[in-house]
C-alpha cells in the first residue's frame, strides 16, 4: 500500500512538472483520406432518405456521396461533379476505375443483372466477421450496412483512390 502511494505521488510529480513547463503530449497524425470520409459518413447515419436530397438533413444514395466527398474536401477524386449512381457507375467505368477487390472510401453499386446501376453506397471495410461492409442512403434513411445485405446484387466497386 504504501508503494502504492509513493508511486501514484511521484506520477502527480512529474505530471505537475510537465503542465508547468508547458509540455504537452505528441499532436495525433492527420486523419487519412478514408477515415474522413468513413467519420462525415457515419455522422449521417439515420438521417431521412428523400430522393434528389443532397444533405445535410436529408439525403439520396447519390446525394450522401457526393456530399460526403465534399464535405471532406475529395470531391475531385470522384469526378467533381454531382452525378446519379448511374452517372458515378458510367464516370468509373470510362476511366478504368471499375475494383473487384474494395478499400474503404471505396464506392459500391448495386443493379440488378441486365438492368442499369440503381444505388450507390460507400464502402467502409469489414466488420468482424468478414462480411463487406457499406454506408448508404436506404428509403429507411442512411445506414450502416452489409453490402449483400440489401435485397439488390452488388454490380461493380469503383476505385476512388484515396490515402494516396
Amino acid at each position: 500500500m504504501k508503494v502504492r502511494s509513493i508511486l501514484f505521488a511521484a506520477a502527480l510529480a512529474v505530471l505537475a512538472v510537465g503542465i508547468q513547463m508547458g509540455t504537452h503530449p505528441q499532436p495525433i497524425a492527420a486523419a487519412t483520406e478514408s477515415g474522413a470520409v468513413y467519420n462525415f459518413a457515419s455522422r449521417q447515419l439515420n438521417k431521412p432518405f428523400r430522393m434528389g436530397a443532397e444533405g445535410l438533413r436529408r439525403y439520396d444514395c447519390s446525394g450522401l456521396v457526393w456530399r460526403t466527398y465534399l464535405e471532406t474536401g475529395l470531391l475531385r477524386k470522384i469526378s467533381g461533379a454531382h452525378r446519379t449512381s448511374r452517372g458515378y457507375y458510367n464516370w468509373f467505368k470510362e476511366h478504368n476505375r471499375l475494383t473487384s477487390t474494395p478499400r474503404p472510401g471505396d464506392l459500391v453499386v448495386w443493379a440488378w443483372k441486365g438492368r442499369p446501376v440503381s444505388h450507390i453506397g460507400i464502402y467502409i471495410g469489414k466488420n468482424r466477421w468478414g462480411q463487406r461492409m457499406a454506408i448508404s442512403a436506404l428509403t429507411t434513411g442512411v445506414a450502416r450496412h452489409r453490402v449483400g445485405g440489401i435485397r439488390m446484387p452488388v454490380k461493380a466497386y469503383l476505385r476512388v483512390g484515396l490515402d494516396r
